[in-house]
């Protein structure tokens, strides 16, 4: 792990950050600051049900809060899978940045997924590093995971194969006007 990020760790709970086992009960806390997180980093989010739908169907999945004083200032929802824990979505109050409460997050959620007998832990996605130097969308959230260490595995490109185009098209056209 990259010393700034076990600094970080350290600080969150300096600063009086808990992390906790969240439950379905959690899903409006998380949503609220899923919105905010998204307007702020430009990105779009599904509807909130998709996120309960997440917790409730997919087996091994959990969301985690981290609170400051029982306020909620960040939460993220993963996956545990094969022996590995995957971290799928998170989001962070803006105004309680300075808190560090992401970091502590996702150490408690590596932490849990190990008990749970996990032997990996994915981030999922980041930037190449040639386009961080471009300061690009994800430049951000490739740093903060960068700071976990860990070994960068470069996938094959996504591919889609259209099997029915005339359908392709109309949702690609519903998509266009409603969203």
């Amino acid at each position: 792990m990259h010393p700034k990020g076990r600094y970080n760790i350290s600080l969150a709970s300096r600063n009086g950050v808990t992390v906790r086992q969240g439950s379905t009960k959690d899903v409006d806390s998380f949503y609220e600051m899923l919105k905010s997180t998204a307007r702020r980093d430009g990105f779009q989010i599904s509807q909130k049900s998709h996120y309960a739908r997440f917790l409730t169907d997919l087996e091994g999945s959990f969301i985690q809060i981290a609170e400051k004083a029982g306020k909620p200032i960040a939460g993220l929802i993963g996956v545990i899978w094969n022996s590995v824990g995957i971290y799928y979505y998170g989001a962070s109050s803006y105004g309680d940045r300075q808190l560090m409460a992401p970091y502590l997050l996702q150490w408690e959620a590596i932490r849990f997924c190990k008990s749970k007998g996990c032997t990996k832990y994915d981030l999922l996605g980041i930037e190449p590093a040639e386009k961080l130097q471009a300061k690009r969308l994800w430049a951000g959230i490739s740093e903060f995971k960068r700071k976990f260490g860990g070994t960068v595995v470069n996938y094959p490109a996504e591919q889609m194969i259209v099997l029915r185009p005339w359908i392709y098209r109309a949702l690609q056209m519903k998509r266009k006007l409603l969203g």
